[in-house]
């Protein structure tokens, strides 16, 4: 009798275990993020930076906007004008956070990674404008990382360079 009760209870436990496992890399594996190549061709700037602050949390739309010191820019610097600036120039805000539709859109204060942006397109104005919004999937900051990020954005600019001629 205890042996069957045994059983009994094992079968719900595990049922819900290979449940939870299939459909944990089914939500997963809905995510498809483009290739870097398009990534970076659809973003107008690309930059390295660290969030300082996570601001305008929309309840609404799950999304927010942080203030990001910018170390480096890896493409568009002259896209970044002074209205789009902040602190002094070192620093811009940078919206679409939590996007559903971007697959790694979530930070934290002190989290530093590469950004692919575009500026807020004017349909998202007032509450955007002067705003960089997310254009797809943060890359955390490793060496082979950023290589390939400038080898993309290096890429480009050899090809434009050479046919100007």
């Amino acid at each position: 009798m205890g042996s069957l009760r045994r059983k009994t209870f094992y079968w719900p436990v595990w049922s819900f275990a290979v449940v939870f496992v299939l459909l944990s890399q089914r939500c997963h594996g809905s995510c498809s993020e483009r290739e870097l190549e398009k990534r970076e061709e659809e973003a107008n700037v690309v930059l390295t930076g660290t969030v300082e602050e996570i601001l305008n949390m929309d309840p609404v739309h799950n999304t927010y906007s942080c203030k990001v010191r910018v170390w480096r820019y890896l493409k568009g610097k002259t896209m970044v004008n002074g209205e789009v600036l902040l602190d002094g120039g070192n620093k811009v805000m940078i919206g679409g956070f939590g996007d559903p539709h971007i697959c790694d859109n979530q930070v934290a204060t002190g989290d530093t990674r590469i950004f692919f942006v575009n500026l807020a397109p004017e349909y998202m104005w007032p509450s955007h404008k002067n705003e960089l919004m997310l254009n797809s999937s943060l890359m955390r900051i490793t060496l082979r990382n950023l290589e390939e990020v400038e080898h993309c954005v290096e890429g480009k600019n050899a090809f434009l360079t050479q046919h100007k001629l």
